[in-house]
């Protein structure tokens, strides 16, 4: 039997592995998969824009809320003081959030660098309700004599948790992701609360004591307008905006 010597493998081995580790070899970067592009951002003619206003009614006797008793902080005012979780002023309804739920064209829309303020005054959260756009900054100030704490419960953002004396520089904070009422609260005073609604555009409003809103420069277009209150759930409707118009839309929500 003829014997061969392993030896003589030796440079066939060697070549074979120099020919594997070339073959992968990571690939120029000319050749690497091309990163998704961002999407384009959208440009609003406001000569042609329209927008929408009206107001949040509220149908029937206006539920009893508990007085907020605020003594136990010989910061916070003294006397029963009216919960903000239900405001109803002569039929119309506050702090309701109002924004266009579909139908905005593709593409990302510019986020302000101005923070949205969120005090702390009179031991409340003012505003009660309020929005931003992702990534804006969230500016949190205290100007009341009581210290503070503000804890947020959020569920797709991360979470903070931080006192704030009166003498503290404002805290500022941003959500890089969309979000509905992410409630806020005082740890310190447990009848203190806010919502924050964290959205890709800036098509919202707020409806104020006498329940009016408005919603300026939007796209002429079909969309789905929606309300949400705290404790009265959400309410759509569909809605035309034309070239240069206001178009009325009402809500109206009753007690539960």
């Amino acid at each position: 039997m003829r014997t061969i010597s392993i030896r003589s493998f030796a440079p066939t081995v060697l070549l074979a592995l120099l020919l594997a580790l070339g073959c992968s070899k990571p690939q120029p970067a000319s050749e690497q998969p091309a990163a998704a592009p961002k999407p384009a951002t959208i440009s609003v003619d406001a000569a042609t824009a329209g927008s929408v206003s009206g107001v949040v009614n509220f149908k029937g006797a206006a539920p009893k809320t508990k007085p907020l008793d605020m003594t136990a902080d010989p910061g916070c005012p003294t006397g029963p003081q009216p919960s903000d979780a239900v405001m109803v002023n002569s039929g119309k309804l506050a702090n309701v959030f109002i924004y266009v739920k579909e139908g905005l064209p593709q593409g990302a829309f510019a986020v302000p660098t101005e923070p949205v303020v969120l005090d702390q005054k009179g031991c409340r959260y003012i505003p009660h309700m309020l929005g931003i756009m992702a990534g804006q900054p969230l500016k949190i100030t205290n100007t009341d004599t009581a210290d503070h704490n503000i804890h947020d419960m959020p569920g797709k953002n991360q979470p903070f948790n931080e006192s704030q004396m009166p003498t503290d520089k404002p805290i500022t904070k941003t959500f890089p992701t969309p979000e509905m009422m992410i409630a806020v609260q005082c740890n310190q005073h447990p009848w203190m609360r806010a919502y924050i609604n964290v959205m890709t555009h800036p098509y919202f409003a707020v409806s104020a004591a006498n329940g009016s809103y408005e919603i300026k420069n939007l796209p002429p277009g079909e969309y789905t307008l929606a309300a949400v209150h705290e404790k009265f759930g959400e309410q759509t409707m569909k809605v035309k905006v034309s070239s240069k118009m206001d178009t009325d839309v009402r809500f109206a929500f009753t007690a539960q």
